[in-house]
């Protein structure tokens, strides 16, 4: 709209004064969104070198980020929708993970928890994986915005297998994306990425615990946990995980599948709801939630969580 209308003044297809109008009607969303954010958590939009940078307040800390221009989820646009983004979960997130923790972002994307987790605890460990090396590299330029090392970024996803594999990158819904076509688009961006197994890749962390284990891979969520089971036996961290019927159903399995994996090496499955952790057997066509969080029934840290939220 503005390159076109400033086109068309120079090209001498409008008068001065119609130009000047109609750029108005575009400039004053400025306008729009200073009353929008104002006393909101979102601190500030400064727009800069081409780019468009947000500043919001996030359970006490600041988070600064850039997004993908045209993800119409990305976390900034949701955050600016909503006044917030995922605020149950991240706030559980946060509450579970404590300092000098190590922790898993499976499936990253633009970083909001591996940010909220490492602007919020000074000794957090966290390790991330993304695989979409365009959404990979808006995940490193929001760590170094918030003056977070990179080194434990991981241009890579996790799964059951070591190969290089084909991706369908989502360019409308990019936290879609996924190794499987998700929203059965038209034209998607097949993307070359590579995944490994957790249970390959742990031992060159250098770590010699694993507390928390956040994982979001657009359906893919079984393949994670079967490449990381020996890992997560050893381990037992908390697991926080999406599951989605539908999403599971492309990979040919139903979330119940990941419940049964898991339940075979001691844990057991909880939604959190009104701050309360509820344990449930199945997931069922009544079944509303798409986060779940399975604690192990062999770790005291995991009973000690499960009571802070039981009747609260």
């Amino acid at each position: 709209m503005l390159k076109e209308t400033k086109s068309d003044f120079i090209n001498k297809q409008i008068d001065k004064y119609e130009y000047m109008g109609r750029m108005f009607d575009v400039h004053k969303i400025l306008y729009e969104y200073a009353e929008y954010i104002n006393k909101s958590n979102v601190l500030d939009i400064t727009i800069k070198d081409g780019n468009v940078y947000f500043n919001f307040l996030s359970n006490g800390v600041q988070i600064k980020m850039v997004c993908i221009p045209y993800d119409v989820t990305s976390v900034p646009f949701t955050f600016l929708d909503f006044g917030a983004y995922d605020m149950e979960e991240t706030r559980f997130l946060l509450d579970v993970v404590k300092e000098n923790d190590v922790v898993l972002d499976i499936g990253a994307n633009l970083g909001w928890y591996t940010l909220n987790w490492s602007k919020k605890l000074k000794d957090v460990k966290v390790f991330s994986f993304e695989p979409i090396p365009h959404i990979y590299d808006k995940f490193v330029q929001n760590l170094t915005l918030n003056g977070l090392q990179i080194k434990n970024a991981f241009n890579f996803g996790l799964s059951n297998v070591n190969s290089e594999v084909d991706f369908f990158f989502d360019t409308e819904r990019c936290g879609a994306s996924s190794m499987v076509n998700l929203r059965d688009r038209t034209s998607p961006t097949n993307v070359k990425c590579q995944v490994k197994r957790l249970d390959d890749v742990f031992p060159s962390l250098e770590v010699d615990k694993l507390d928390f284990i956040k994982c979001d891979v657009e359906g893919a969520e079984k393949l994670v946990f079967e490449g990381g089971i020996e890992t997560i036996t050893k381990y037992k961290p908390v697991i926080f995980s999406e599951m989605l019927r539908k999403w599971s159903k492309k990979f040919d399995y139903h979330p119940n599948d990941i419940i049964k994996l898991l339940s075979a090496i001691g844990y057991g499955c909880y939604i959190v709801k009104n701050n309360n952790l509820i344990k449930i057997e199945s997931v069922t066509e009544e079944t509303v939630e798409t986060n779940f969080v399975f604690l192990n029934n062999n770790n005291n840290l995991h009973s000690e969580i499960l009571l802070r939220y039981s009747n609260n």
